[in-house]
């Protein structure tokens, strides 16, 4: 499978990938399984009693595990939005959506109710501003 997919990726993402390793070789580039991706909506359907679509997990939520892999802390703003909320479905781009703050197509709305119940900062940070406050996989204790 995953030969298929580097033979005909959905996205043109090996050229850029190649071009931006010949210019910053030094940065450090990270490339994910697609096996992990499947492995994240798993962890969503299994924090939900609903069946959810099996649709991909939105980027964001990849990248907040993803820096939760890395950081011992992590900070997001917006991603649960806070009383400033908009219609803007993305930061880089001037479209308007209501429906892109709960997900049409990614499981937003199982992913904002797993990452608010993983947040241990204030509430009020969250209202106010939007901010998430996460531990680190590191920081997490799984004893029984």
């Amino acid at each position: 499978m995953l030969t298929q997919w580097f033979a005909s990726p959905d996205y043109n993402l090996f050229g850029p990938y190649v071009e931006h390793r010949r210019a910053h070789p030094e940065q450090p580039f990270y490339i994910l399984h697609p096996s992990y991706v499947w492995r994240l909506w798993n962890v969503i359907q299994g924090n939900t009693q609903e069946n959810i679509q099996p649709n991909p997990p939105s980027s964001g939520f990849i990248g907040i595990l993803l820096m939760m892999t890395l950081c011992e802390q992590v900070h997001v703003y917006e991603y649960i939005p806070s009383v400033r909320q908009s219609d803007l479905c993305h930061y880089h781009e001037r479209y308007y959506d209501a429906a892109c703050t709960l997900g049409a197509y990614h499981p937003l709305l199982y992913e904002k109710s797993l990452i608010q119940r993983i947040n241990t900062g204030p509430e009020s940070d969250l209202r106010k501003k939007g901010r998430v406050t996460l531990p680190g996989f590191s920081a997490v204790n799984c004893d029984i």
